[in-house]
């Protein structure tokens, strides 16, 4: 297991965004994002980074 930048499609609760998750590795790469159960605590911080992610990349959309 390592942390990895993979694109989501409702893993950890998030759809099309790319964030940094657990997953397993290959011989070509990520094979698995590993979905652990996280605490309501730990869920509302993991949105709240997801929703930081999504303001940067509309701002980006500007340049």
């Amino acid at each position: 297991m390592i942390s990895s930048g993979v694109f989501l499609e409702g893993e950890y609760g998030q759809s099309d965004i790319s964030l940094v998750v657990p997953v397993t590795i290959g011989r070509n790469g990520w094979e698995q994002i590993l979905d652990f159960k996280l605490s309501d605590e730990e869920q509302a911080t993991f949105n709240k980074s997801a929703d930081a992610v999504r303001a940067m990349n509309d701002v980006l959309k500007t340049l």
